[in-house]
């Protein structure tokens, strides 16, 4: 898939369709549309109850203790959230965590759960450990989060790209024929920072990987951070993705007090990602997507506010109520 478009670009096109809108037009931007389900192009489109999300990494400076995180997760409940992808066990058992989320209204339908990368030698024994918790508490999808640069696998190397495909095959086997879990792959920026031949390192990832045991979940973001497009990779394969990271991005860059950069995450709704086209192009008749919330920074945009994830939770699942295409 060839692309060439710059982080401004994509800005600038969604400065003339749909972001637009969702700040010229306030019916849209409270969500107050028609239509409920899926429908691909039939702007009918709508999150279902019951795929209503949350990564609950937006909340883990709240949730640094079991009573804490009990406390986060009947907040998140009570708000309307119905499943979290877990980043983290807090120190409960399968079972208990199961519990915790059972009496909050909610369910692990999926974690970030590795392996990691690069492998080491004997790896597969520590993730069937890892796959086994996920299974009993319950989820249906296991996920590879991250991985860092390191000098014998940069970022920048070819060879990088073409030797994680070979783990995630195999971790997606061992996560689809053992546990019966749907492996899939989270992408940040750096997977389109870096171009090959004229490809995407994502390219080669999608390439090389057997789509029976490898999925891939998007991060809409960090695709857009790195210069990719959401709506061409999505519409090209919807069936890939089987879930996405609803994470918007301020207008233009923020930039600190000293005027060097800052993060540019933003609550969902406010910022300049067109939800709406991007929900629409990965729909599809008989497609199943879940829609994770996050913010890998909510003090970012509620500065100074001690209720910051909870504000950012709350912006978060008013727009997946609302949101229509």
């Amino acid at each position: 898939m060839e692309q060439n478009v710059s982080r401004r670009g994509f800005i600038g096109a969604a400065i003339g369709t749909g972001a637009a809108a969702a700040i010229s037009t306030p019916a849209f931007a409270h969500g107050h549309g028609h239509g409920h389900g899926h429908g691909h192009g039939g702007r009918g489109g709508s999150v279902p109850k019951d795929r209503r999300g949350i990564q609950l990494y937006t909340m883990r400076e709240k949730m640094t203790n079991q009573a804490d995180a009990r406390s986060v997760l009947r907040f998140l409940g009570k708000i309307g959230y119905t499943e979290v992808e877990t980043a983290g066990h807090y120190g409960w058992t399968p079972q208990q965590f199961k519990s915790e989320l059972r009496s909050a209204g909610l369910r692990a339908v999926a974690g970030h759960d590795g392996p990691g990368f690069p492998a080491t030698s004997g790896w597969e024994t520590g993730y069937r450990e890892t796959l086994a918790y996920a299974k009993e508490l319950g989820q249906k999808f296991t996920g590879f989060a991250w991985f860092p640069s390191t000098p014998e696998f940069p970022y920048s190397s070819e060879n990088t790209w073409h030797e994680l495909a070979k783990v995630l095959n195999t971790a997606g086997k061992i996560a689809r024929d053992e546990y019966g879990l749907t492996f899939f792959y989270h992408n940040h920026d750096f997977e389109f920072l870096n171009r090959f031949g004229g490809r995407y390192a994502y390219d080669i990832l999608q390439a090389e990987t057997d789509r029976r045991y490898v999925k891939f979940e998007l991060d809409l973001f960090w695709i857009t951070e790195g210069g990719g497009n959401g709506v061409e990779y999505l519409s090209a394969h919807p069936d890939w993705y089987v879930s996405y990271h609803a994470t918007d991005h301020v207008w233009g860059d923020r930039r600190k007090a000293d005027g060097s950069d800052e993060a540019d995450f933003e609550d969902v709704g406010p910022g300049m990602l067109d939800f709406p086209d991007l929900f629409d192009a990965g729909d599809g008749r008989g497609l199943d997507k879940h829609y994770f919330v996050e913010h890998d920074s909510p003090w970012l945009s509620h500065p100074n506010d001690t209720q910051a994830e909870f504000k950012t939770a709350k912006a978060g699942i008013e727009y997946l109520q609302n949101v229509r295409w």
